[in-house]
């Protein structure tokens, strides 16, 4: 009994020591390099000792493109797709595919996504296998129509099994030399202090993967890299925005208009007193909501609703940027 006493008393002992050591470690980049809490900064303040819920955006890298930094990794990510799609996807090279696909890997230095603790084991062979399966199988992975998944946000928005995870440890990884190169003109200007590290990264010149040593701060020895904060989005589901979208902008025309017969026993139109008709989106929303997997059917029956979609994207889903992690 003694015995067992100490034993659990060693556990609450330990534990207590471990919150404590917790308490007292710096929690995000700006308090471990002494840049104020309230001091604005172009970049994402991340933990240091766990990963933040949220992640690089490709909507937001697509509409920032009058920024020449966000404009370069718009165009090298969209030359990542390209050589993807036609290369592999289309002629489905699948063993050539998962190799091209194999230098992708858990970019722990950004601590981003789902995972709390920035232990992640790495992104390659299954989410490899994960990502040209979902491409391969996605109705438009036909050289005729390859051109809308050769832009991320649409891969993101109609590829079934690329969620908003997947696709940040991609863009991630295809673009670390910019991401690199903007941590390093950050920490010249809070003088932050930084060491020499080889990474990865996709060349969009040469169509391949290549290696080069940046300048980056570091944290217990290891690498970070700091992302810029416009580019950033919390969870959000874009096949849900888009369903809601259609429902606005298109069905509900369509019911209002005859071109939709209103289903029996639905409340989907209400009568004004004056006479005139008016959709309720919201139960409009809910009776033609698709599935990621069936997005495509709008996409085809409403042949420009992908462009509007996006200008649509660009005034209402905006970046989050924070100035104080609690």
């Amino acid at each position: 009994m003694y015995t067992v006493s100490i034993r659990i008393l060693g556990i609450y002992l330990l534990l207590w020591s471990k919150t404590i050591y917790l308490m007292i470690e710096k929690k995000t980049f700006k308090e471990q390099f002494g840049i104020p809490m309230e001091q604005s900064v172009e970049f994402i303040d991340i933990p240091l000792i766990s990963d933040l819920k949220a992640f690089i955006d490709p909507f937001l890298i697509a509409n920032n493109r009058n920024d020449k930094r966000v404009d370069e990794i718009y165009n090298q990510l969209k030359a990542f797709f390209v050589k993807l799609n036609h290369d592999f996807i289309v002629p489905d090279q699948r063993h050539e595919g998962l190799e091209f696909l194999d230098h992708l890997h858990e970019p722990n230095q950004y601590h981003l996504g789902y995972s709390g603790k920035n232990t992640g084991a790495g992104i390659s062979a299954t989410r490899a296998e994960t990502i040209f399966d979902a491409l391969r199988n996605n109705r438009f992975a036909r050289a005729d129509e390859l051109t809308i998944t050769n832009e991320a946000h649409n891969v993101l928005l109609l590829v079934t099994g690329i969620g908003q995870d997947i696709m940040s440890d991609t863009i991630a990884n295809v673009c670390k030399n910019v991401f690199a190169e903007f941590t390093k003109e950050q920490c010249l200007i809070h003088g932050i202090p930084t060491s020499a590290f080889n990474n990865q990264y996709f060349d969009f010149k040469s169509g391949s993967w290549e290696k080069a040593t940046f300048e980056l701060p570091s944290y217990k020895g290891k690498s970070i890299i700091l992302l810029p904060a416009k580019l950033i989005s919390s969870p959000r589901s874009y096949a849900n925005h888009y369903n809601y979208f259609i429902a606005s902008n298109y069905i509900s025309k369509d019911i209002l208009s005859g071109k939709i017969l209103n289903p029996l026993n639905k409340t989907l139109v209400r009568l004004l007193n004056d006479g005139t008709q008016v959709a309720i989106v919201k139960n409009i929303y809910k009776e033609y909501h698709k599935p990621k997997a069936d997005l495509t059917d709008f996409v085809k029956t409403y042949s420009n609703s992908l462009n509007e979609f996006f200008d649509h994207a660009k005034d209402h889903y905006r970046g989050i940027e924070f100035i104080h992690l609690n």
